[in-house]
């Protein structure tokens, strides 16, 4: 097993090549925090650890990063961990849809 670092701006879709994103836009997802990126570590099975610390291209910018152990690729690995934040993110929203429903009736 290799030891990764995933920097939420390695799979954030506002940011270009050249600013830090990693994998391809249509894989990645806007506006990546940190907890989603350890919930989606957690969802997966992927052994990880939380660090707090600042992307150096944009240090000004909140954000953090993970360590994960993986036989994988990294690239495979972040495409994975994006889209996992994504169905985090849809099932929340949903969740929160119903939740307004049921308010009003």
């Amino acid at each position: 097993m290799k030891e990764c670092v995933v920097w939420t701006v390695n799979i954030d879709r506002k940011k270009s090549r050249s600013e830090g994103r990693r994998i391809p836009r249509r894989f990645a997802v806007p506006n990546v925090r940190l907890s989603e990126l350890a919930e989606a570590c957690k969802e997966l099975g992927i052994e990880y650890q939380v660090e707090e610390k600042k992307y150096p291209k944009c240090w000004w910018e909140q954000g953090g990063r993970v360590r994960i152990r993986t036989n994988g690729s990294k690239t495979k690995i972040m495409v994975e961990i994006a889209r996992k934040i994504a169905e985090i993110r849809e099932k929340k929203e949903s969740k929160q849809i119903k939740e307004k429903k049921s308010r009003r009736n």
